[in-house]
């Protein structure tokens, strides 16, 4: 009877060990905990350290890349792709953080689809949709940079798990990487400099009497278009839970005007425990259009997100749509 109570109780020792290393393997699949980037904010520490380290850092076959534009305005929203390329294990990770020269997160990322997630914007990461790719992954998310002063560069920083999908940590490899982008704030104030320059030498370069010429004429275009109203592409929305939707806000100005370089404001104004939008601000483009995403969260019921945006004076305009959660 003892001996078949030992081997009895070594059966439950084994399922209860294999259940915890799979959960363990399907919990990583959906996501690692934050601060796996490898950045100085997280103490270089990526998922290779106490997990995927059958290998060391970097020494995969694949390439693992960040995609960025090469500047930002304060308060714009990008679009950013991190991807593996020569790749041709069968599942795959990533973790993405922004930082600032001092090392302090800065912006706030935001997901386009249901490949990746994120909790406060600090870092977003893959999902377990996002994980079941083979092959070349890539995934797509969007940052909205800092409206407050930040010292440039903003460095993204990224992890990637390259996996065989054994449903083990072992055999995998770990990559990470990095981009650099910085605010063009600075690039555009230089600009009106170098006109005083040109007034010691007006007879030497006539030449350059037309660079002054071309300048301010970027200046009116932009305000030349007074915002007096603002209109929606949609006034309500249906959303299932989790369910994503892109709004376009129109800015318009007298003899309907297309009002380009306006500021527009997004906020939640009921609801905000059921919806979340991918920014605060956003600037219009040469149409007069900006677009923000709206994520349905995980509770039923009705939203209204409101879009202002202001006149040379201070005249507010606004428009709203009332989103609508549900199960189906």
């Amino acid at each position: 009877m003892k001996i078949y109570f030992k081997i009895a109780a070594c059966f439950v020792f084994v399922a209860v060990v294999m259940g915890t290393s799979v959960n363990t393997i399907f919990a990583l699949s959906s996501g690692p905990a934050d601060g796996r980037t490898g950045s100085p904010a997280d103490g270089l520490k990526t998922c290779r350290d106490g997990c995927h380290s059958s290998f060391t850092l970097n020494s995969g076959p694949a390439k693992f890349s960040i995609s960025v534009p090469s500047s930002y305005t304060s308060g714009e929203t990008l679009s950013i792709s991190i991807s593996f390329s020569d790749s041709k294990t069968l599942k795959h990770g990533f973790e993405l953080s922004a930082l600032d020269a001092k090392s302090n997160h800065v912006g706030a990322f935001s997901s386009v689809d249901s490949k990746t997630q994120t909790k406060n914007g600090d870092y977003i990461k893959h999902t377990s949709a996002g994980s079941s790719q083979s092959g070349n992954a890539s995934w797509n998310v969007q940052w909205t940079a800092p409206t407050s002063e930040v010292q440039d560069p903003v460095t993204f920083y990224a992890a990637g798990n390259e996996a065989n999908g054994d449903f083990t940590n072992k055999g995998d490899y770990i990559y990470t990487t990095t981009e650099q982008i910085s605010t063009v704030a600075g690039t555009s104030t230089t600009t009106p400099t170098a006109t005083p320059i040109e007034t010691t030498t007006p007879t030497a370069t006539p030449i350059e009497t037309t660079t002054p010429t071309a300048t301010p004429v970027a200046t009116p275009t932009t305000s030349a278009c007074e915002p007096e109203d603002i209109t929606l592409d949609a006034k309500k929305l249906n959303l299932k839970l989790g369910e994503i939707k892109t709004v376009t806000v129109t800015v318009s100005g007298a003899d309907d005007c297309e009002s380009e370089g306006a500021t527009v404001t997004a906020a939640v104004k009921t609801g905000k425990d059921r919806v979340t939008i991918n920014a605060t601000t956003a600037t219009t483009d040469t149409n007069g259009q900006a677009t923000f995403i709206i994520t349905a969260g995980q509770k039923k019921g009705n939203s209204r997100v409101e879009f202002t945006v202001k006149d040379s004076e201070g005249k507010v305009s606004t428009a709203s749509v009332t989103v609508k959660i549900r199960k189906k």
